[in-house]
């Protein structure tokens, strides 16, 4: 790819907003930004911020992530340029089967494991008879696969902290969610590396004042990053500026986005679990539990600034450069030189324009 120079008249970082600056790009990668317009740049409308990193997400516009890297590409058209594949809860062979075939390209980077080590009491959309205890033997596995960078676990179940340990030690990120864990759990859990709490508010017991369960008790963690659903549903709009209030500095947006997602009301499969969506909304045919959402990061980063007013450096930080960070993907997350060329732009009502990736606009 041969240099290219972009101008944007606004810019925004984690940091702080720029008013007319030229970007530099070579190989998919800024090299230098410098104020004003430098000639021949290629003007970018409206605003322009950093590439969405989606760290939980499990397909979109009818494509399963864990067997079908489509869905990847769909959600690079919604802005995510960096992206893992979430699996649901199966049989552990299933699950070495569908690593060793899944195919890492473009934005999809890896793996995010969700399940099946969770807790039957908050196992959500995932079948019980497929969560289990984990055996060092598999986690051992999924780590020399180099697909798998980010896996969910119930700290109160029979192995957890032993493979927590071995995860962390081995930068595999770890995530508590669906479970029931004390507070001296998580404690515990954080002390052998997990670093984060999977769709916080669900999959757990949901009151922020009660520091004996998980919801209560990493909200007051100041090492624990909060991913969040922004739709409404998953997590009311008033518990989202809550929580966000009381934990700034912590929160990672993600969309856990269903692979119909972006498709019409209807009657869905996930896994092996039959699924309706009325109004937008996913929910088990069987109980009515949550199975998903049907956002994509650009949905959710409007209602981040509609509804939650949002002030557009957090947001950043929320919808890219957090998880960035969680995953230690030093190279995106941000717009800076050193970073690849992810970048969006959006009108003034935050609806996305263009999406560029290393540099090349994404038809």
């Amino acid at each position: 790819m041969s240099p290219m120079k972009f101008f944007a008249s606004h810019l925004a970082t984690s940091m702080r907003t720029y008013e007319g600056m030229t970007l530099s790009v070579e190989n998919g990668v800024i090299t230098d930004i410098q104020s004003g317009r430098a000639a021949g740049a290629i003007p970018l409308s409206g605003m322009v911020i950093p590439g969405f990193v989606d760290l939980h997400c499990h397909g979109g516009g009818g494509y399963d992530l864990s067997i079908d890297p489509k869905g990847a590409e769909f959600h690079l058209r919604h802005g995510s340029t960096t992206l893992l594949a979430s699996f649901i809860s199966e049989p552990v062979d299933l699950i070495k089967e569908k690593i060793s075939k899944l195919k890492l390209e473009r934005n999809l980077i890896g793996i995010h494991l969700e399940g099946p080590y969770l807790s039957h009491i908050h196992c959500g959309a995932h079948k019980k008879e497929y969560l289990l205890p984990p055996k060092m033997d598999d986690i051992k596995e999924y780590v020399s696969s180099g697909k798998v960078r980010y896996i969910t676990i119930a700290p109160e179940i029979d192995g957890a902290l032993e493979a927590i340990s071995y995860l962390a030690r081995n930068n595999v990120k770890v995530a508590i969610g669906h479970s029931a864990a004390t507070s001296e759990d998580i404690k515990q859990a954080m002390s052998n590396g997990a670093v984060s709490v999977t769709h916080f508010y669900n999959g757990m017991r949901k009151d922020l004042d009660d520091k004996s369960c998980l919801a209560g008790f990493s909200l007051n963690q100041s090492s624990l990053l909060l991913e969040l659903v922004m739709d409404g549903v998953h997590v009311p709009f008033e518990i989202l500026k809550e929580v966000i209030k009381r934990a700034p500095n912590r929160i990672i947006a993600i969309t856990d986005a269903a692979p119909f997602a972006g498709n019409l009301d209807g009657d869905y499969q996930l896994g092996e679990l039959p699924v309706k969506v009325s109004g937008g909304v996913a929910r088990l045919s069987s109980n009515g539990a949550l199975a998903g959402s049907m956002l994509t990061m650009v949905q959710a980063f409007k209602n981040a600034m509609v509804n939650l007013e949002l002030d557009l450096v957090t947001a950043v930080n929320f919808f890219s450069t957090n998880p960035a960070k969680l995953l230690g993907e030093d190279h995106v997350g941000d717009i800076a030189v050193g970073k690849k060329a992810n970048f969006l732009t959006f009108d003034q009502e935050w609806n996305l324009n263009e999406v560029y990736f290393e540099g090349e606009l994404v038809s």
